[in-house]
């Protein structure tokens, strides 16, 4: 199969936010899920978990060899790096709070001196909207950013407002953070029953969509989704409003990639082109069986084919040097070839 794709150009709509999570983060094999929330200020909100492939349908959220449920760090999501979705101030967080165990509840929330974001940073972003990331590890949220270090809360008092934050959360003069700047790891503290991220975005007390400028998904239905996908670009729009494997891309940057199965070699290729990574180089084993690919970031239009035969990589070529394009890399295994143009 020969495969040919154009350069993915970056969403430029200024709205438009990176994803939470990152898929350097990612193990082989894992994937992001998500749970929305559907009533109130939280109701364009998600909550984020991993998930390790078993089976072509079959995913769990616990890592390879671990069986107990109630200890956090069994969990694939749970220690997964967090970042900031767009530059902003910080204008509420806490840091230090005790968690929960999977599947329990830590006492001093029912005493109101864990807020129910746990472990949490609010951030007022450059565009005016407010973003809350919730229930992280103790300690993760760094102290530059986040000047509380108290353990518990001291009163249950809610400021009156929009967002509604703890009192002694808030924060005067708070940092300013950039967008992908790592904020903090999941974890599972205050209003949580298990690892996950949650997320949501309001303005003046009301909720809003937040819209991702790259990152690929596909169903998760009745606990069932394909390694293979398809997986749908996310392209400047919300996250779908239902059950879905999360793919974020790769960061920007140099990267390569050796011994990629010719089974796997697609979704890699989405995966990276999504991610605003061009090909720079490509090269093919024991007539396309596996693949090594050098990735860099992405500048003008550039195209790729590979599982080409003679005949085909003639045609190609031609096709793509007729447009302007030239070929930059060229190699042939056995039977079949893979090739990179570049204009």
């Amino acid at each position: 199969m020969a495969l040919a794709a154009t350069l993915i150009l970056p969403i430029t709509a200024a709205d438009s936010h990176n994803l939470p999570l990152s898929g350097n983060d990612l193990a082989p094999g894992e994937r992001f899920s998500t749970n929305i929330h559907t009533g109130g200020i939280q109701a364009e909100g998600q909550d984020i978990v991993a998930r390790r492939r078993i089976s072509d349908t079959q995913w769990s959220t616990m890592i390879e060899g671990k069986t107990d449920d109630k200890v956090n760090a069994n969990y694939v999501v749970y220690g997964k790096p967090i970042y900031a979705m767009a530059s902003g101030t910080v204008i509420g967080c806490w840091r230090n709070a005790p968690e929960n165990p999977a599947g329990g509840k830590h006492p001093a929330r029912d005493k109101g001196l864990i807020a129910g974001g746990g472990n949490h940073l609010w951030v007022k972003q450059d565009d005016g909207v407010v973003a809350l990331y919730a229930h992280t590890i103790p300690g993760s949220i760094p102290a530059a950013i986040c000047p509380h270090n108290a353990v518990l809360l001291g009163d249950n008092a809610i400021v009156q407002g929009n967002p509604d934050i703890r009192k002694e959360a808030l924060v005067a003069n708070g940092a300013h953070i950039t967008a992908g700047q790592m904020i903090g790891r999941v974890g599972n503290s205050g209003a949580s029953s298990g690892p996950h991220l949650h997320i949501h975005m309001e303005r003046d007390g009301k909720p809003v969509k937040p819209l991702f400028d790259r990152g690929l998904t596909t169903p998760y239905v009745d606990g069932k989704g394909m390694l293979n996908g398809p997986w749908t670009p996310i392209a400047g729009q919300q996250l779908p409003r239902a059950p879905i494997l999360l793919w974020p891309p790769h960061k920007i940057g140099t990267w390569k990639f050796n011994d990629i199965k010719d089974e796997d070699y697609r979704r890699h290729f989405d995966h990276m082109a999504n991610s605003g990574e061009m090909l720079h180089l490509a090269t093919c084993k024991d007539n396309g069986a596996s693949y090594d690919t050098h990735w860099v970031p992405a500048s003008g239009q550039w195209a790729s084919a590979f599982g080409m035969t003679a005949e085909l990589a003639a045609s190609m070529n031609a096709k793509y040097v007729a447009k302007g394009f030239k070929r930059v890399s060229n190699y042939v295994c056995g039977t079949r070839s893979v090739a990179v143009w570049h204009k």
